[in-house]
């Protein structure tokens, strides 16, 4: 009964791991394809939320779907190895971002040469949810939790790299904002955003990836050096 108990959170760990690696591939794919069907949006300047208003928007909702799905798979194959502060701070701002990637995704963004003011009420929910994606702030202190994992010492230049990386991108996006809200060619927001979320993936790959080579590696020495089994009475 103890093995029993002991192998399913590994065996739920390792599904999420999965689901993970699977989704962060679908949201990639998606957003690749409508690159090619949609190319009357420039993406030097142009926001990925912007596919969401062409022919194949249903495209640009399905990925950003995916997106959500992917991190909150990816926090459930490793929330039981964040047992320090900042991991559980880690927790609540993935959470969050998580659920606001997942109302951009149900919410149409509007064009972003459409000010403030005149944003439709599905604009401003769409505007509202990427608001809470801090998810960069997350694999910071996600990162730092499980490196102190002997387990997870092997990737660490991957995991803290790809986390800086992250946050790099998120500060330059921000950068790139324009102060008067007026978007056009040679405002980079549209191509540092386009990396910003592409570095989402990338962490969140290196992760599931780490999740699933740990719990194979753990069958294999389980399979060579079975526990005795404890002499019935």
């Amino acid at each position: 009964m103890k093995e029993k108990v002991q192998g399913e959170p590994r065996f739920l760990a390792t599904f999420a791991a999965y689901g993970a690696l699977l989704t962060g591939i679908i949201f990639f794919i998606l957003l690749l394809l409508l690159h090619g069907i949609e190319p009357e949006f420039d993406p030097s300047w142009r926001f990925i939320s912007e596919y969401m208003l062409g022919q194949y928007g249903w495209m640009m909702h399905l990925s950003f779907f995916s997106l959500a799905a992917s991190q909150f798979l990816c926090l459930l194959s490793i929330i039981r190895k964040l047992r320090v502060w900042y991991g559980y701070i880690g927790i609540v701002i993935s959470v969050i971002s998580g659920v606001g990637i997942t109302i951009a995704a149900v919410f149409t963004t509007d064009p972003i040469t459409v000010g403030y003011q005149s944003q439709s009420l599905s604009g401003s929910m769409h505007v509202f949810g990427a608001s809470l994606d801090y998810t960069p702030v997350a694999t910071v202190l996600l990162s730092l939790s499980l490196l102190r994992d002997v387990a997870w010492k092997k990737i660490q230049v991957r995991l803290i790299a790809a986390a800086v990386f992250s946050i790099l991108c998120m500060v330059a996006f921000i950068l790139l904002l324009p102060q008067n809200g007026i978007f056009g060619p040679g405002v980079l927001a549209g191509l540092v955003g386009r990396i910003l979320v592409l570095s989402y993936v990338i962490w969140t790959s290196i992760v599931a990836l780490h999740v699933i080579s740990t719990s194979r590696r753990a069958l294999v020495s389980k399979e060579e050096y079975p526990v005795p089994l404890s002499p019935q009475i």
